[in-house]
């Protein structure tokens, strides 16, 4: 029946009983890398099989994110989940790969001893020990750029393939400087921030017919093109040109992959929370959690966007000083449990103790209503809007660094 537009309006002039809240109750989970377990572990086990792409989006520095990360691949296995992505340079995930492959997890933390700073989001033990099964298999994708100073990796590299003396030259004065800024833990002297985008094209005529040279150089330009953005004071520009090299590089592996086998991949990965989330984030940025959703409904499929942020515990931050790069610091999210508790979450489910829980994240944006939503910081609000479930604790541990230095 037609209802005229004075009518309708009238209607929605009505008081209206509001009825009460549900109280949401966060559900106890646990997990290792054999999988999932508790209650709560049944809201993702039951979804796996509809997921094209499942998303971790961590707060770095946690040791338990990379388990989560490393029990999900267990349960998603079965599934055909066999590829992982990770917030690294692709050069830099080769590298990482075959120390993994060939040396373990030891051997790796030995290979990054005086570099540790060149892998920064797979330099805990952690870490390692959950990409250790892709790296074996050949199977894991480094997506973003390559990081500040990620050049103690490839400028060795280049020199080893330098085609004369010249060359050799430039690149180990390059790697000079470089591990002078991580002895002095002076970020501001590294080349990627300081030696012109052109400077890396222009030494690609030297390299000839190198191919995976000149591949690297390229990337390295556009990496510095990218870091530098800061020294002119324009962070956006940093970030949105940073987020299409990343969904660039994961279009082109998942493009390939499926080219070779016939199947689109199913993808796991972990990152930065900011990125992994199905919404514009706080940074202003169009990310790659956005990017697969739209990916997954064309394979007529979904993507699984689980956000790990403790409330409380323990971190490992970045620092870089003479004395070494890594501290381990308190760690707390007072907004979000704010916005939690607001939503009619049951916070004292969420034990003071230890132990981790699961919320799904869809009923408290709707307990909060828009109003709630548009009252909240930008990050706070990404999270709510922008991940299926929320996997928190208030006693997090600190990740392990391999190499201190």
């Amino acid at each position: 029946m037609f209802i005229s537009y004075a009518v309708a309006a009238a209607l929605a002039m009505q008081p209206a009983e509001t009825p009460p809240e549900p109280t949401i109750i966060p559900q106890p989970i646990s997990f290792d890398a054999s999988g999932l377990s508790e209650p709560g572990a049944a809201m993702i086990e039951d979804e796996l099989a509809d997921q094209q792409f499942i998303a971790v989006g961590e707060a770095h520095g946690h040791a338990d994110a990379p388990l989560l990360l490393a029990a999900l691949a267990a349960e998603a296995k079965p599934h055909g989940f066999d590829h992982y992505a990770v917030e690294m340079g692709p050069n830099s995930a080769e590298w990482v790969m075959a120390f993994l492959r060939d040396e373990g997890v030891d051997g790796y933390g030995a290979a990054l001893a005086g570099k540790a700073l060149s892998i920064p989001f797979l330099g805990m033990r952690e870490e390692a020990e959950a990409a250790l099964p892709f790296a074996t298999s050949g199977k894991m994708w480094g997506i973003d750029q390559e990081f500040i100073l990620s050049t103690l990796i490839h400028y060795p590299w280049l020199i080893d393939r330098a085609p004369d003396d010249d060359t050799r030259a430039v690149v180990q004065g390059w790697l000079d400087t470089d591990q002078e800024a991580m002895r002095t833990g002076n970020q501001g002297m590294v080349t990627i921030m300081t030696v012109p985008p052109a400077d890396f094209l222009a030494l690609r005529a030297a390299y000839g017919e190198d191919a995976e040279a000149t591949a690297r150089l390229v990337l390295l330009a556009r990496s510095a093109g990218i870091y530098q953005y800061y020294r002119l004071g324009r962070g956006l520009d940093n970030n949105l040109d940073r987020i299409a090299l990343m969904k660039e590089q994961f279009t082109a592996r998942y493009a390939a992959e499926r080219e070779a086998t016939g199947e689109a991949p199913r993808v796991i990965m972990k990152m930065g929370a900011i990125h992994a989330g199905a919404a514009t984030s706080s940074m202003n940025t169009f990310d790659i959690g956005s990017l697969i959703e739209g990916m997954a409904a064309a394979e007529g499929r979904e993507a699984l966007q689980i956000a790990y942020l403790p409330l409380g515990g323990e971190a490992t931050a970045i620092m870089p000083s003479p004395e070494g790069i890594f501290s381990v610091r308190p760690a707390s999210n007072e907004e979000l449990a704010a916005a939690l508790e607001q939503a009619g979450v049951d916070m004292d489910a969420i034990a003071a103790d230890g132990g981790h829980v699961i919320i799904p994240l869809d009923p408290v944006r709707r307990a909060l209503r828009n109003t709630g939503l548009e009252a909240l910081d930008q990050d706070t609000r990404f999270i709510i809007l922008g991940f299926d479930y929320l996997i928190t604790t208030r006693a997090a541990s600190a990740s392990t660094p391999l190499a201190n230095f």
